[in-house]
């Protein structure tokens, strides 16, 4: 047994305590004697208020409490820690000299105490009662380490099922844009063959009309003329539609970048382009399209990985507009980071809302047209590339969205 005074602050919290209540040290002496071979700590209060600061310190097993003390007597201590939240729940023997008069009893019971003790006190008594709640108290502890340890493998396992549920729903939505990516490729590759058939036989087709010329008779009548020169306009015509035919396939080749599943040095601009060209579609109408492209353009990074954030930013923002406004991308760098900015002059975002919208499955769109997962897939992978991502209202209304991230990304990873 650990005997504390009423000035001992630094009591073990490890063991289980009883705090003994007299104004008489005699008594407190005569308790200490009779709890010294019992397994706890036995802490000492001379008055009323003392045992209210204990009880306020640290907890207690049970309340050895006299009730006939100056200042505050025991019914007072009681009704104060009965009125306390903390407190309201330490067991509390009634310990007095006077005479067995059932109000005396009836009064204790009914300051909240659970038994109530006469002097001269019974040593064997009152061993057994301590005894009794001490074994509660280790129950009691044992419940709530039981039932913290519970409460903490509930989260952990919650934890857990949110993280697969994430990770799942990364990993289709990953799944999906491999898909797109191998898709886009397929398409890419057939398209080159046949354009690059055609673009070599128009070349021979303007050199061939070129060499025939000369050789026409002259003069051409009016309608031959007419015919001739139709024919050269068409193939001018021709060879810029071509080129664009060319320039979409290389952005689509670019954007698939199925051979760049490791860091490298790649195009910004192309990159924004790439996406731009894929929804293009979606960008017909009223939707202005204004790019600023900082230096340096190439960047050390996740070539497939920057594409599919950037479908995610870009795709947001288009649908935030409804088909009408102004869409502005921005990048480059701002000290020793690498910014990218996509903004739109749609609704915005509410301030409310700015931090749960990179939650997975969170989404302010309507059932059926959202999962929630566009923002949170595009967080992870600027995280990826040990960067951050921000969300705020440009002074104008809409919606800014900024991802930054390191220009020098460090040691590339091992390919495990």
């Amino acid at each position: 047994m650990k005997l504390s005074s009423a000035s001992d602050a630094s009591t073990e919290r490890t063991r289980p305590a009883v705090l003994a209540v007299d104004d008489v040290e005699a008594n407190l002496v005569a308790l200490q004697a009779l709890l010294e071979d019992m397994d706890c700590d036995v802490v000492l209060a001379r008055s009323g208020n003392d045992a209210l600061r204990h009880l306020l310190r640290r907890e207690f097993a049970v309340v050895l409490l006299d009730v006939q003390m100056p200042e505050m007597d025991g019914y007072e201590v009681a009704h104060h820690a009965r009125r306390n939240p903390s407190t309201r729940d330490v067991p509390i023997i009634f310990l007095t000299a006077a005479n067995n008069s059932e109000g005396m009893v009836l009064r204790g019971y009914g300051s909240g105490a659970v038994d109530f003790l006469f002097k001269p006190l019974n040593p064997s008594i009152l061993r057994s009662k301590v005894r009794v709640f001490l074994e509660l108290h280790a129950a009691h502890q044992k419940v709530e380490t039981a039932k913290t340890a519970l409460e903490r493998s509930n989260a952990e396992l919650q934890a857990a099922y949110t993280d697969l549920q994430t990770t799942h729903a990364q990993l289709v939505q990953s799944a999906k844009m491999a898909s797109l990516g191998e898709l886009v490729a397929g398409v890419a590759h057939e398209i080159n063959n046949p354009l690059a058939f055609v673009l070599s036989h128009l070349d021979t087709v303007r050199r061939k009309l070129s060499q025939l010329e000369p050789e026409l008779p002259a003069p051409l009548s009016e309608s031959a003329r007419e015919k001739w020169q139709r024919a050269n306009e068409r193939l001018n015509e021709i060879g810029p539609g071509l080129d664009r035919i060319r320039e979409l396939v290389v952005k689509l080749r670019t954007f698939s970048r199925l051979d760049e599943g490791e860091r490298k040095l790649v195009s910004i601009r192309e990159c924004v382009e790439s996406v731009l060209t894929i929804l293009g579609h979606r960008l017909r109408g009223a939707i202005v399209v204004e790019t600023d492209f900082g230096s340096p353009d190439q960047v050390d990074c996740y070539a497939s990985l920057l594409n599919q954030a950037l479908m995610n930013l870009i795709s947001n923002a288009i649908d935030a507009m409804a088909g009408r406004g102004i869409l502005r991308i921005s990048t480059g760098a701002q000290g020793e980071l690498y910014s990218i900015v996509v903004t739109d002059s749609g609704p915005g975002i509410p301030a409310a809302l700015r931090e749960r919208v990179l939650e997975p499955f969170f989404t302010t769109k309507p059932v059926g047209q959202g999962t929630g997962l566009g923002l949170s897939i595009t967080y992870s992978i600027v995280r990826k590339h040990q960067g951050t991502i921000e969300l705020s209202e440009p002074p104008g209304g809409g919606a800014s969205i900024a991802i930054r991230f390191p220009i020098n990304q460090g040691p590339t990873p091992n390919a495990s």
